[in-house]
């Protein structure tokens, strides 16, 4: 018997056309792989909590802001007709955290941030409020609440907040003009 040597071979028996089989192992490898990658950036997003800080309502408040669900609404403030300013920082420790409820600015806009859709609440946002801020409107009574310009028959609590909503709280006498839209900055 004598050995064929490699270079004696004909090209078909050195090269072999990869098999279909190996082919869908190598597919299915990158899809795990990808899956698994989705699955661990979602569950590090989902587990980022500063346990240092306590939670408010179910609320935390995280070291990041979030982009994947990320909502404004606009609210006003009246005690016996006069306006009360919403301040800047509600929900916020500076260099420190964030809660998912939350302002900047003085503007009224409260900011709605979470790593999944929810629905908010302005008893959520108030209870944020007079945790980490000063300034909150008190009163022995209930407010009136409208939404968008008309009044609605929530408390607090469950007075949910949505994309756009002109909110206006009102303790005492209702002012004439109750604000009924906002006009949001472009792109918020």
């Amino acid at each position: 018997m004598t050995k064929i040597k490699d270079k004696d071979q004909p090209k078909e028996a050195k090269t072999r056309p990869p098999s279909s089989s190996r082919n869908k192992f190598i597919a299915l490898g990158v899809i795990a792989a990808i899956i698994a990658g989705v699955a661990y950036v979602t569950y590090r997003s989902d587990n980022t909590i500063d346990t240092n800080f306590a939670s408010i309502d179910g609320i935390p408040c995280e070291t990041q802001e979030y982009v994947t669900y990320h909502i404004h609404s606009h609210m006003d403030i009246f005690v016996n007709g006069q306006h009360i300013p919403i301040p800047a920082q509600i929900g916020i420790k500076s260099n420190e955290c964030l809660y998912w409820l939350h302002t900047h600015t003085s503007d009224g806009i409260v900011h709605m941030e979470s790593p999944k859709e929810r629905d908010f609440t302005v008893g959520q946002f108030f209870n944020i409020w007079k945790l980490t801020n000063s300034g909150y409107p008190t009163s022995t009574s209930e407010p009136e609440i409208f939404v968008n310009g008309n009044l609605v028959s929530t408390n607090l609590e469950n007075t949910i907040m949505k994309a756009h909503d002109e909110i206006v709280i009102v303790y005492g006498n209702v002012p004439p003009n109750i604000p009924t839209f906002y006009q949001f900055p472009e792109g918020d």
